[in-house]
């Protein structure tokens, strides 16, 4: 009996053990299993360890193949999730292991979807800064495939920031060029894609249909080759031909193509995100002239991005249009006031202007690296001509030097001009497409809130509209002020008029007229040493400057208070505004007073008012400032050189 059960007991234990003896001798099904829960549980709390124990077993069995993906799968998962430090720490993990073992075409692949990734999450600074890094990078190794992929970046950064699509079109075609140089033809592929997109975007599409007829020729060179594309590629350019047939040939040519279309995306619909897939039918819609479809797909689209977190205020501006083609005023007008509401503008003077830059370094880097590697062949053809005539080659030597030096020199004062022209024209179309945005949301907020003013009856309905419609009025009188003075500073023709004024003059009105357009928590308090002053100086500008201070602090407090008054100081007087409101950061603080910068953009306003002040203050030979603390509250100050005469 003792026998029996320990013979039962060898084979239970045995059977026990066979999992574990199969595992061992087949690790590659077991890396193949986890490969697989890993890209099924994307997004989830459990992948990071799924994945590492697939990273682990990888390394283990040395399969550089299966890192790779094991890396890429973990970088993917922190972008689903939105964590940009997660997403940094597993990107430069991944490039140092590729720096490792020597696989630097890896490395630039996964360096250039980072910036990428951060440019679709719009942190441009952070974009634009590793950018830079990829490129100098590129040209310290002169490996022409990092070139092309941070030339493709700052194209995407143009594309996306700036919207400058001259620059990012050349950018662009040059990093093209660089990747069919070195045969690299899938990643010519992609930057083909993003081509034609950008002409789509703008509804160019003869220019796309030119670089479609090169992806197709791509394409079947491809298949010569037995290249294999991602389905999702593929899927880009059979959505790309269809708008382009679409615009250029009509439905009826497209038709078929367009059927293609859904049967692949059908097929393989993990090829495309419903974002992507919905902005595909809605441009098609567009084409088409189907109004209803269109505004049935950006609902849909909206939908989506909502269950995201997500919200992009054109949707809503270009749902208004489209409402407003079919003749449903009431809900356009309702489309353009959530438009402007949620808006924000990011393109900003500032910015292109460090786009700008950065073109201007990349373009700099490219001369330099080619004149090295002219410079490395002319070396050695002019060592072998050393050796076989002597005296001869030193003489066009030091004529080669001479003529390569003026030509550099001349090439340095061109570039130099070229890029001052450049830069003073980015700055007035920057200037152009900020004050037409600004213009048009008060614009239309007047249009369509007199319509429903007009169709309405009920009185409160008609008080609310009328508020909106004078708000909007109000705002568009400040805007054109303030471009009339921009236009009077640029031209230095803004008048000073120097008169004798009293301090009250300028200060004792301002506490009645904010103490009614704060909010309800919020006192307006005048401080002074009980005497009045006369002084110099001229009276419209300095009142321009304190009501700006005021409006600021009105706008940016909920609570607390507004102090503003004047003391005496050495060789004039100091004049402040201080107030209990958001407080302004250390790195907003450097750039306040630049033009078009706002410290919320859902807060309506120019961005010009601040700029002016600073011009009208050292127009009047003094200084002007900020102190502030986040959360606390601002102080803004200017002082201006006078001699107060007390007033009996």
């Amino acid at each position: 009996m003792v026998k029996r059960n320990i013979k039962w007991l060898l084979v239970v234990l045995v059977l026990g053990l066979c999992p574990s003896i199969l595992h061992a001798e087949d690790p590659y099904g077991e890396m193949k299993a986890l490969a697989d829960s890993a890209q099924k549980v994307l997004g989830q709390d459990r992948l990071p360890s799924i994945n590492a124990r697939w990273i682990k077993l990888a390394r283990e069995l040395n399969d550089t193949v299966q890192i790779s993906d094991a890396h890429n799968n973990l970088i993917s998962h922190y972008y689903q999730l939105g964590d940009i430090d997660q997403l940094k720490a597993a990107t430069y993990e991944y490039m140092d292991w590729c720096r490792k073992y020597q696989r630097t075409r890896d490395r630039y692949m996964a360096w250039r979807q980072y910036i990428q990734r951060m440019t679709e999450k719009g942190m441009q600074e952070e974009a634009m800064a590793e950018t830079v890094r990829l490129h100098q990078d590129a040209e310290q190794a002169r490996d022409k495939y990092g070139l092309a992929c941070g030339e493709m970046c700052i194209g995407y950064n143009h594309r996306v920031f700036g919207n400058n699509v001259k620059l990012c079109i050349e950018n662009y075609n040059n990093a093209l060029k660089l990747f069919e140089e070195g045969s690299y033809y899938r990643d010519a592929y992609v930057v083909l894609l993003n081509i034609i997109q950008t002409y789509l975007s703008r509804s160019e599409y003869a220019e796309a249909g030119e670089y479609l007829s090169k992806l197709s020729q791509l394409e079947d060179k491809l298949d010569r080759k037995q290249v294999s594309i991602d389905p999702s590629l593929h899927l880009r350019f059979c959505e790309f031909r269809v708008i382009g047939l679409l615009a250029n040939e009509g439905r009826k040519a497209t038709e078929p193509y367009i059927e293609e279309t859904d049967r692949f995306y059908r097929q393989h619909p993990e090829s495309s995100t419903p974002e992507a897939w919905f902005g595909y039918k809605i441009m098609c819609c567009r084409i088409l002239g189907d109004l209803k479809g269109n505004i049935a797909y950006v609902d849909s689209l909206m939908d989506y991005q909502h269950s995201l977190g997500l919200c992009y205020p054109y949707n809503h501006y270009m749902k208004g249009e489209l409402q407003e083609q079919l003749g449903d005023y009431r809900a356009a007008c309702r489309s353009y006031a959530r438009y402007a509401a949620v808006s924000d503008s990011v393109r900003t003077a500032e910015m292109d202007d460090k786009l700008s830059k950065y073109t201007a370094q990349f373009e700099v880097d490219r001369l330099k690296m080619e004149k090295l590697e002219l410079s490395a062949r002319l070396n050695k053809e002019r060592l072998m001509i050393a050796l076989a005539v002597g005296g001869l080659v030193l003489l066009l030597l030091l004529l080669i030097t001479y003529l390569y030096i003026r030509t550099l020199s001349m090439n340095r004062k061109l570039e130099a001009a070229r890029r001052a022209v450049e830069k003073m024209s980015q700055v007035k179309s920057s200037f152009i497409q900020h004050i037409t945005h600004e213009i048009r949301t008060p614009l239309n907020s007047i249009v369509g809130f007199s319509t429903l003013l007009a169709e309405s009856d009920d009185e409160e309905e008609k008080k609310e509209y009328l508020r909106i419609i004078e708000s909007s009025n109000e705002f568009l009188l400040q805007l054109i002020g303030d471009i009339l003075d921009i236009s009077k500073i640029e031209s230095g023709k803004m008048e000073f008029i120097y008169t004798t004024l009293r301090l009250s003059e300028i200060f004792a009105p301002q506490q009645q007229a904010f103490a009614l357009r704060v909010a309800p928590d919020v006192k307006v308090i005048f401080e002074s040493d009980g005497n009045d002053y006369c002084i110099v100086s001229e009276k419209t500008r300095l009142t321009q400057v304190l009501t700006n201070f005021l409006s600021n602090a009105v706008k940016f407090t909920s609570s607390g208070s507004i102090r503003f008054g004047y003391r005496l100081t050495d060789d004039g007087i100091y004049v402040y505004v201080t107030d209990t409101g958001m407080g302004i950061s250390k790195e907003s603080q450097a750039s306040i007073f630049n033009r078009f910068v706002k410290l919320n953009s859902f807060k309506q306003g120019t961005g010009l008012g601040l700029s002016i002040c600073k011009t009208i203050i050292e127009k009047l030979k003094g200084k002007i400032g900020v102190e502030s603390e986040e959360g606390k509250g601002s102080t803004f100050w200017f002082t201006i050189p006078c001699q107060p005469m007390k007033v009996k």
